[in-house]
């Protein structure tokens, strides 16, 4: 699994194109444990983020959702055409943006690192700690690795 998932991440570097609310990237498979995951089976109320954090590809929805009681988490979920083989992450900066509510650039979000929670097989990730932070929702669909823009809530 590691030789085609290091091959696709090659792929992917050399393809690295920004589209609107989606772009191509590579994953870091360095930081793609659920150990960087903050909230393991956080009970909430999440919501959608929609400014291009939320995604359509290929008859799929992929959000980006916040957790809208306490909102210090976010996640990733396919909530519609999920098929056997998509994966699912979410992704959070290092970078503090305690003035900041709304869409980053990459730039921006990725300037002091990011950690990756994930990747899921299922339609949903486990949580990521957002209270100042930057978020993505990304996902690997047909063998192409889309994400939403970085959003800080």
């Amino acid at each position: 699994m590691k030789k085609s998932r290091t091959g696709r991440l090659v792929a992917a570097s050399a393809v690295l194109i920004s589209s609107g609310a989606i772009a191509f990237v590579p994953a870091s498979a360095a930081s793609a444990t659920e150990d960087d995951c903050d909230g393991i089976g956080v009970i909430g109320v999440f919501s959608a983020v929609g400014s291009g954090a939320s995604f359509d590809f290929n008859g799929r929805r992929v959000e980006l959702q916040n957790e809208s009681a306490l909102d210090r988490y976010s996640r990733a979920e396919i909530k519609s055409g999920r098929k056997a083989g998509d994966r699912l992450w979410v992704d959070r900066s290092f970078h503090s943006f305690p003035n900041t509510k709304g869409i980053v650039t990459d730039q921006q979000a990725k300037s002091e690192g990011w950690k990756m929670c994930g990747p899921y097989t299922g339609s949903r990730t486990q949580s990521v700690y957002n209270s100042n932070y930057a978020a993505r929702a990304c996902a690997e669909l047909d063998g192409i690795t889309k994400c939403g823009k970085w959003y800080v809530d």
